[in-house]
């Protein structure tokens, strides 16, 4: 290992970089163009905190010298063209890539890995298998985009903690930006919930490098188990994929990619697993898990079966499932209306999650969706018409303080439905006060927006105080 390293950008890869190096012992210097003070006060936490273990700042600084460095890495964000880039080719330096981040961490993590990617239902997936896990009496750890929005930051402070230590098996979720860092693990499983076109404004718009992106899984993977809706797309690079489908999937060809594990709920709201080596069905009765769940149901029981658990177990451990926080989590009823939290931004994502309650009256409140990037407003705003009958967006970002109202009127302009009221404000608690004044008993308030997930707890209190405020205000 080298004994010194140059970060160069201190955004969400360089940050988690430079605290790993550091804890393994390597004198670590971060640098960035912008000051500290430009930095949200959030980041500068974060920044803080690695100069109290020890990591050198070097803000402010636009080109870095790296005479005296062992090592360098680059930060994604920064264009080959960039002079640095030369200057590491130059002096011979060392430079630190995806295999050495994802090979210490091998190193931190020994024990058998599953790592759960996809467009959406990861976080949920990853909760489910780990209910089932605990219940068939494993030593765990996980990590999901739960205890903090990068889940690499999130991987790197529970190795520093000594969380993973002693565990039998680790389950964590893997989204792209993580897959960036860590998309070398050694996993003796992956998964892959679904591939979407979704968080496309973060690959210039295309697909194929998104899925480029997600498809380091194939290599990382020792068993691949994936939605049959990967298998045109990417999965059928590998003939050894096991594959799972729900009934309430895209017509897919299943004869193409014929699912081991298929979910089917019957006349009765009934969920049943359907094993295709023996042609029985296996019936996993629960009444607590919402319809929408049950794709991520079907990959979380293929996931557990192919690892060796029994059914018995997974049955015990979904039992024990009554949602994860931020996916369509009920918050409460205010003067008669149900009102929900929900960290639905995509096309496919809001579309699963609004349509079990799409006969209802809706009145959705919708953040702001560029929170961490630049996101399709327009198409967010497109796919909430169809369903809402009222929608108030707002402008503020939790997790980088800012206010954007521009985002929310674009939003709410490609709304092309003429019969949904759209109004425009400042913070989500403005916009669930607000809510209350239009609601009626037997109406249903829906969050949508990536801050119930990226900023759980600030945005659920937001959206509560609103609430109760609102519901104080206009009660009859």
């Amino acid at each position: 290992m080298f004994k010194s390293c140059l970060v160069v950008g201190a955004g969400n890869a360089g940050r988690p970089v430079a605290r790993l190096l550091n804890y393994r012992g390597v004198d670590v210097t971060i640098s960035d163009a912008k000051k500290f003070d430009e930095f949200t006060t959030r980041r500068q936490g974060r920044l803080k905190l690695l100069e109290d273990e020890g990591v050198k700042l070097q803000l402010g600084v636009k080109q870095p010298c790296i005479d005296e460095f062992d090592a360098v890495f680059l930060a994604p964000t920064i264009p080959e063209t960039a002079p640095i880039y030369q200057q590491v080719l130059d002096q011979k330096k060392e430079i630190v890539t995806r295999k050495t981040i994802s090979d210490i961490v091998n190193e931190e993590l020994p024990m058998p890995k599953i790592g759960i990617t996809g467009s959406f239902g990861k976080t949920t997936t990853t909760d489910m298998l780990t209910h089932i896990f605990k219940a068939a009496g494993y030593n765990l750890y996980q990590c999901s985009s739960m205890k903090w929005n990068l889940v690499s930051e999130a991987v790197v402070d529970d190795i520093i903690r000594g969380e993973p230590k002693g565990a039998d098996v680790a389950i964590v979720e893997l989204p792209h930006g993580t897959l960036g860092l860590l998309g070398e693990l050694d996993l003796d499983i992956g998964v892959i919930t679904n591939l979407r076109p979704e968080h496309l404004c973060e690959f210039g718009g295309s697909f194929q490098k998104y899925v480029d992106r997600k498809a380091c899984m194939l290599d990382a993977s020792k068993t691949l188990v994936a939605n049959s809706q990967c298998g045109d797309i990417m999965t059928y690079k590998r003939d050894d994929t096991i594959y799972f489908n729900f009934q309430d999937n895209e017509e897919l060809d299943l004869e193409k990619y014929a699912p081991l594990y298929e979910g089917l709920v019957d006349d009765d709201g009934k969920y049943h697993i359907k094993l295709s080596e023996n042609g029985s069905d296996d019936i996993i009765d629960i009444d607590t898990i919402a319809h929408y769940t049950y794709e991520n149901l079907t990959a979380a029981i293929a996931t557990a079966m192919t690892y060796g658990v029994s059914l018995d177990d997974i049955k015990k451990g979904i039992a024990n499932f009554t949602g994860v926080g931020g996916r369509m989590e009920y918050i409460g009823k205010y003067n008669g209306v149900d009102a929900y939290y929900d960290a639905s931004y995509g096309d496919q994502s809001v579309r699963q999650a609004l349509e079990a309650i799409k006969d209802e009256n809706l009145i959705i409140l919708y953040d702001n969706v560029d929170s961490t990037t630049v996101r399709d407003k327009k198409e967010s705003g497109r796919v909430i018409g169809d369903y809402a009958n009222i929608v108030i967006a707002s402008g503020y970002v939790e997790v980088t303080n800012t206010l954007n109202m521009d985002a929310a009127l674009e939003l709410l302009g490609a709304i092309e439905n003429d019969d949904v009221l759209k109004i425009a404000v400042c913070t989500l608690d403005e916009a669930a006060e607000l809510a209350m004044k239009y609601a009626k008993p037997g109406d249903i308030i829906v969050h949508l927006g990536p801050d119930a997930s990226n900023s759980y707890e600030l945005a659920k209190e937001r959206m509560i105080k609103g609430l109760e405020i609102g519901s104080k205000r206009y009660a009859d």
